[in-house]
């Protein structure tokens, strides 16, 4: 999992046709258990890149994309968000959200 460290860094992984971000802090208890699962669970989309980015690091993000709770999992296609879980994650629907795309 790569580590976005400023708001340009994040435009250009976004573009690609499908992404995973996930939005934490520092401090924050639940975002350390929660990325373990997340990159458990993407072991079996491996051609989906993964990104996590520190809201204290790059402010930016959070105000251009509302994000005011962590964990928050985003997931963009072509720069465009398409899916949004917040605090409790539903890996189900992504799952099913990642189905969808890569049956296309």
């Amino acid at each position: 999992m790569e580590t976005i460290k400023t708001y340009q860094e994040f435009e250009q992984a976004a573009n690609q046709n499908l992404m995973v971000l996930i939005a934490k802090t520092q401090t924050c208890s639940v975002c350390k258990p929660l990325t373990d699962k997340l990159v458990q669970f993407m072991k079996e989309y491996e051609m989906i890149p993964v990104y996590q980015v520190y809201l204290e690091d790059v402010a930016l993000f959070s105000g251009q994309h509302l994000v005011f709770t962590v964990p928050t999992v985003l997931i963009f296609s072509e720069g465009k968000e398409i899916l949004r879980e917040s605090r409790f994650i539903d890996f189900s629907r992504i799952e099913r959200l990642f189905q969808i795309y890569l049956t296309d």
